[in-house]
């Protein structure tokens, strides 16, 4: 059986993802089964969303953006080991995915591993210094790592990027990823982050 190759857009994330046909998954196909997975790692069904990804992967094993999905269902279960693996086999694909290098980061920091942490947050804008929520993990870790003024650098960028984007944007950026090391910080909460660091 033939396989033709379709290059699409993940309408999730933005980013490029080679989508195989023909491969008897029936009527559904991989962009479904990624908004699908979307769905339910948004709604914490973190089993059923790695079910959905794998599904896509079967057809689709050179997904970077169904990689990542896999590596955050995986993380968010605890799984962090498995989560850095599909991390990195979603940067082999696609080495300028800030996203993934942002999750391994997260799955890094989550095992202690604060150098590997820092190394893959500070890659990640280094790819698109525009990405608040690296920005935001970095001031984290920086916090926890006792680098006050690194951290409150980064919660200032992380402000001023997310506040720029139009409604809709920040909700958007988050799909497929992971929370931001520790919680999600809006605006307002970076902004009473970095009150406290200053006192």
């Amino acid at each position: 059986m033939a396989f033709g190759r379709i290059p699409e857009r993940d309408p999730l994330l933005g980013v490029e993802v080679s989508v195989r046909t023909g491969s008897g998954m029936g009527e559904v196909e991989p962009r479904e089964l990624l908004e699908e997975a979307e769905r339910q790692l948004q709604a914490g069904e973190y089993a059923a969303a790695e079910r959905a990804v794998r599904r896509v992967l079967e057809v689709a094993p050179d997904s970077a953006v169904a990689r990542s999905k896999l590596g955050v269902a995986l993380a968010q279960q605890g799984r962090l080991d498995e989560a850095i693996a599909e991390f990195s086999a979603a940067l082999s694909l696609h080495p300028a995915y800030a996203p993934a290098y942002s999750n391994l980061g997260n799955a890094y920091r989550e095992k202690g591993m604060r150098t590997e942490a820092l190394a893959a947050y500070e890659r990640a804008v280094a790819i698109d210094p525009d990405y608040w929520i690296a920005h935001q993990n970095l001031g984290i870790l920086y916090k926890q790592m006792g680098r006050v003024g690194d951290a409150v650098e980064h919660f200032k960028k992380a402000t001023r990027l997310s506040v720029r984007r139009p409604p809709g944007a920040m909700a958007q950026t988050r799909r497929g990823c992971l929370p931001p090391a520790g919680a999600l910080l809006t605006g307002a909460v970076v902004l009473a982050a970095l009150r406290s660091l200053l006192r």
